[in-house]
C-alpha cells in the first residue's frame, strides 16, 4: 500500500544527494539528473525536464523522492 502523499513525495531533502555526474535515466538523455526517485525495485534519476513530464506516474509507486531542482542555478564552489 503506498501511503505518500504528493506533496511529500515532492519534497525537497536537506542534503545534497546528487553530484554532476549523475545523469538522467531516461535513456539517450545527457542532461545532469536533479531528482532521485527510490522505488522497492530500485532507483531512477531524473533531469528537471523529464521528472516534471513523468512525476505524475512516478510518485504513484515511489517510497521517496529526492528532489533538488532548487539547486539548478547554484553555482559550485569551483567556480567562485
Amino acid at each position: 500500500m503506498n501511503t505518500m502523499t504528493q506533496e511529500s513525495a515532492s519534497a525537497v531533502t536537506a542534503q545534497n544527494t546528487l553530484t554532476r555526474q549523475d545523469r538522467c535515466d531516461t535513456g539517450e538523455c545527457p542532461a545532469q539528473a536533479w531528482v532521485l526517485v527510490k522505488f522497492l525495485s530500485g532507483e531512477l534519476l531524473f533531469c528537471s525536464h523529464h521528472f516534471d513530464k513523468f512525476e505524475a506516474a512516478l510518485i504513484k509507486d515511489a517510497y521517496e523522492v529526492i528532489d533538488e531542482r532548487h539547486r539548478i542555478n547554484e553555482k559550485s564552489e569551483s567556480s567562485a
